[in-house]
Formats: structure tokens, C-alpha cells, sequence
């Protein structure tokens, strides 16, 4: 009669044993699933590292519109390729002014450039930027596509020079 009562009273020991150390482990879950919780909204994003508290100035003179300069300088001296340009390599010879300039949602920056010498028609541009995470600092800038837009402008070439003298920081590049 002991072992009868003996066994059901081991069984609810090791269940109620195995119950508190699943409280231990979900108890841990929890904790560990709070600390991370906690990092969420705190950490930077890759945009927020690489435009953080940027002025005018720093979007209308960047690395980015370097970048795409140099890949333009390139494309022109026929050190690279791009059949999309290839209607306009006569028109994108000359400089071009920004248009618009933003944080690009997959990392880095969209730039719409016009021309000077082709002021009725708007090219978009990504300049992707890898950033390393730790220090919050953008290490280098890599060209990844460049299109023309179906938008056109009314804008001549006397107009983007006009603007560039009344718009402080707005240039040719």
C-alpha cells in the first residue's frame, strides 16, 4: 500500500519539479525577449546613421553626389558601360545640377539630377552607402543605377543658372 501511495506522490514531485523548471526556462524566455524588446526603437537604423542630422548643406554637397559624378566622369571617358545613358551621352557630357535628394529606402540615397545641357528631362540616380553599425559611420559609397524619368521639366538652362546664383549651396556638379 506504502509503494502505491509512494508512486503517485514521486509522479507529482517530478511534475511539479519539471513545471517550476519550465517557469525557470519561460520565465528566462521572457526576460531575454524584454532586453530585446527594450533595444527596439533605440537602435539606429542605417538611414538614421548615415543622414543624422544632416543640414541643407550636407544634401546639396555630399559623397554621394560625388559618387555619382565620378561614375558619370567614367561612363563619359568610356571606362564603363551603361546602355540606359547611351541615347544621352552626347546631352550628359556637361554638368548637372540636384533636383531632389533623399534617404533611399533600401540604404543610401536617391538623386535626381537635370542636366545643364538637357534641363527638360530628370534622371534618378541610387548611391548605396555601407555603414559600419558599431561605430556609426559611413565607410564607403557604391554607384547602383542611374534612369532617366518619364517626368520632364520646364526648366531651361537659364533657369538652373538663375537658381544657382539666387539658391544658396545649389551648384553644378
Amino acid at each position: 500500500m506504502k509503494a502505491i501511495l509512494l508512486i503517485p506522490a514521486i509522479i507529482i514531485a517530478l511534475l511539479a519539479y519539471s513545471m517550476e523548471q519550465g517557469k525557470t526556462k519561460q520565465d528566462s524566455i521572457i526576460d531575454t525577449a524584454m532586453q530585446v524588446a527594450d533595444t527596439i526603437g533605440t537602435r539606429k537604423t542605417l538611414n538614421e546613421i548615415r543622414f543624422d542630422g544632416w543640414e541643407r548643406s550636407e544634401w546639396l554637397d555630399n559623397e554621394y553626389i560625388r559618387t555619382l559624378r565620378k561614375y558619370l566622369d567614367n561612363y563619359n571617358n568610356g571606362l564603363v558601360s551603361n546602355p540606359a545613358l547611351d541615347p544621352y551621352k552626347e546631352q550628359i557630357k556637361g554638368q548637372f545640377v540636384v533636383y531632389d535628394i533623399n534617404p533611399y529606402l533600401l540604404g543610401g540615397a536617391l538623386i535626381r539630377i537635370t542636366f545643364l545641357d538637357m534641363p527638360d528631362r530628370v534622371f534618378s540616380s541610387w548611391i548605396y552607402s555601407n555603414v559600419d553599425e558599431k561605430k556609426e559611420i559611413v565607410e564607403s559609397y557604391e554607384f547602383r543605377s542611374i534612369s532617366i524619368e518619364e517626368e520632364t521639366t520646364d526648366m531651361t538652362k537659364e533657369d538652373i543658372l538663375q537658381a544657382i546664383k539666387e539658391m544658396e549651396g545649389l551648384k553644378l556638379w
